[in-house]
């Protein structure tokens, strides 16, 4: 484990990474909820269907249905098109947020976006072209998204994993799995599993590592119909001590 930041440390590594008192280890938690997940496997966001997962990179438009919405500010986090991690602070028009923003900086992908003024009136909506990347509920202030793609030269661990099914029939039950594709275009699909109504929760005594450069998700897929799924996944992104292959 890399070094600590102060000289107090707690003796629960855990704690002591989420105070960002060790160093280059952040803390990265990871909520996906979707409400119509159907008999096609989904991501498990709260926009349905598949993330589209981009090659290249671009500038984003960030935009509110609400208009009332209007300079509040928007944190976009992801990777541009060399997996190199990069962020930006966009602010919503100032007259009226359902007119879109243009973003300085070009990403490939989105993290996570994060409000960071008050309660978001409207649906706070980024996008690429005709492809939705980010996804703020009213009211949610933060995207709903269990994706992620891990920066260069960071591993992302995987300690915790809880799913949530809400299957009312008995006789329905959700898929879930975990899907990783490389920058080579390598997917796999591993940890495939079943759950009806219930909570399952998986608490790995050696944490799952997710290579650098890779993009990772969690989708489900309903029996018959649809059905509501929610996960939440609790990682820590490390800065490898090696260098790149």
């Amino acid at each position: 484990m890399s070094e600590y930041t102060n000289l107090n440390p707690s003796g629960n590594t855990g704690f002591d990474i989420a105070r960002l008192n060790i160093a280059e280890a952040t803390p990265v938690n990871l909520f996906g909820y979707n409400a119509v997940v159907g008999t096609d496997y989904e991501t498990l966001w709260n926009v349905g269907g598949k993330y589209p997962i981009n090659a290249t990179e671009g500038t984003l438009s960030v935009v509110s249905s609400a208009a009332g919405d209007s300079s509040k500010r928007v944190l976009i986090q992801g990777v541009d098109g060399e997996f190199k991690a990069v962020s930006q602070v966009v602010t919503l028009d100032a007259t009226n947020a359902t007119t879109p923003v243009v973003s300085t900086v070009e990403f490939m992908r989105v993290n996570q976006a994060i409000l960071l003024d008050g309660e978001n009136a409207g649906n706070i909506t980024v996008t690429r072209g005709a492809s939705t990347l980010g996804y703020i509920a009213i009211g949610e202030g933060i995207s709903q998204a269990c994706q992620y793609t891990v920066p260069e030269g960071y591993s992302l661990y995987i300690f915790r994993i809880s799913f949530n099914s809400a299957t009312a029939n008995p006789n329905k039950y959700l898929r879930f799995r975990n899907v990783t594709q490389n920058k080579d275009g390598r997917v796999l699909r591993v940890a495939r599993a079943t759950s009806a109504t219930s909570q399952v929760q998986y608490d790995r005594q050696i944490p799952f590592r997710i290579d650098e450069c890779t993009y990772f998700e969690f989708e489900a897929q309903s029996s018959s119909g649809e059905n509501e799924a929610a996960i939440f996944v609790e990682c820590v992104l490390l800065k490898n001590p090696w260098g790149r292959d």
